[in-house]
């Protein structure tokens, strides 16, 4: 069930964090992802851990409100409407998607606060790509010819990202234990 839900840009949303009620900002990346920027104020709840049963950690129901909605983010806007689904589905009715997330925040050209030199995950799949294409080759030549066949694998799996946004390495980069780090604005801590 796909569910329109209302946008708030960049810029917006930056004059509503300078005045007014406190706003609440959820930033639904992969803790790495969050340390390596994300928007001043933001509190990091990864969507995976999302959920009815443990609504009350991440959201102070009295402060959400038609006027002042829970402002979701993630890199690029999928999966702050997919953390949007799992929160309308568990009662929370005003909530707003901040248009183009994380992304667009930077491009805006607006402030990003960082945790420490964590690589982004971005940068993590490409260097992953990157050695699994040169071992392939080596293995090829190495051990056994079919290691040259591997390489389409990862290119159907490139073409898969870029068409759905959807990246499986990335997914699987989240999952690693630098990747799962707690600190600098972890919800469990703000």
């Amino acid at each position: 069930m796909n569910q329109a839900f209302p946008q708030i840009s960049p810029l917006e949303l930056t004059r509503r964090l300078k005045g007014g009620p406190k706003v609440t900002v959820l930033d639904v990346r992969s803790p790495a992802e969050f340390q390596a920027g994300h928007i001043p104020g933001a509190r990091l709840v990864p969507v995976d851990e999302l959920n009815a049963g443990n609504l009350a950690d991440f959201v102070d129901a009295e402060n959400i409100r038609a006027d002042n909605p829970l402002y979701l983010t993630c890199h690029a806007g999928k999966r702050a409407e997919k953390a949007a689904q799992v929160l309308r589905e568990a009662g929370v009715e005003h909530l707003a998607l901040v248009q183009g997330g994380t992304e667009a925040w930077q491009k805006a050209g607006l402030p990003v606060n960082r945790c420490d030199t964590a690589l982004s995950l971005e940068r993590q799949v490409q260097i992953a790509v990157g050695s699994l294409l040169i071992l392939k080759v080596f293995f090829g030549f190495t051990v056994h010819e079919l290691f040259f066949v591997a390489g389409a694998a990862i290119g159907v799996g490139l073409i898969a990202a870029g068409i759905t946004r959807g990246c499986g390495m990335a997914q699987l980069m989240a999952r690693m234990p630098w990747n799962r780090r707690r600190g600098c604005g972890h919800a469990a801590q703000a």
